[in-house]
């Protein structure tokens, strides 16, 4: 009853936390998602970064290094590379471990993508990770994780997932297979292998 009760507030913290960000540009479902074809990366070199279309598709595997704790990432930020994009977040609206469960929810430079990530301890887990990159630009709702994406009908058990994760109170990183939650409404189901990293301190 205890971790029921305690995941019920974590719960209640993370719905907090996202501040509405299902909001009307989550209503597109009809557009197209881009979830197959050419995939998109991100440049920095402004304030904002530059989104480049590059050829190729389908499932990415991260390079390696994707585990493991960071050491070079920045206090609240965070990076999550999905198949060939690689987001880049300032973790402006919350980052901070709460009952084990390290919580980063911000937003890039130019306010056009989200992330919600709720990485849990590596022990006594009192919730699932999840991962949530909301990249409203280029319409793309990406998942790795969480009730919503798994009860989709056509997604099964590993198409959107946490493989693995380093949590050390401050930090966490790992790998994830990730979803477009708009491409999987119209029938699409194509996982797309990605990595993650963010620091709270």
């Amino acid at each position: 009853m205890k971790v029921l009760a305690v995941a019920a507030v974590v719960a209640a913290s993370f719905t907090f936390a996202c501040g509405g960000d299902d909001d009307d540009s989550n209503g597109n479902e009809g557009a197209d998602t881009g979830g197959t074809g050419a995939n998109t990366t991100q440049t920095t070199g402004g304030a904002a970064g530059v989104l480049t279309t590059v050829a190729g598709g389908g499932n990415q595997t991260p390079s390696s290094g994707a585990t493991g704790a960071s050491s070079n990432t920045a206090a609240k930020t965070a990076v999550v590379t999905i198949g060939d994009a690689r987001y880049e977040f300032t973790l402006n609206r919350d980052c901070r471990s709460l009952f084990g469960v390290l919580v980063g929810v911000g937003q890039s430079a130019d306010g056009q993508t989200v992330v919600n990530m709720q990485i849990p301890p590596e022990t006594g887990a009192v919730s699932e990770p999840s991962i949530r990159v909301d990249d409203r630009a280029k319409n793309l709702d990406w998942r790795a994780g969480g009730d919503v994406i798994g009860e989709l009908a056509g997604v099964s058990a590993g198409d959107s997932q946490v493989d693995d994760f380093k949590n050390d109170g401050k930090r966490a990183s790992g790998t994830a297979t990730f979803l477009d939650m708009y491409a999987v409404l119209q029938g699409k189901v194509e996982p797309v292998q990605g990595r993650f990293e963010f620091a709270c301190e």
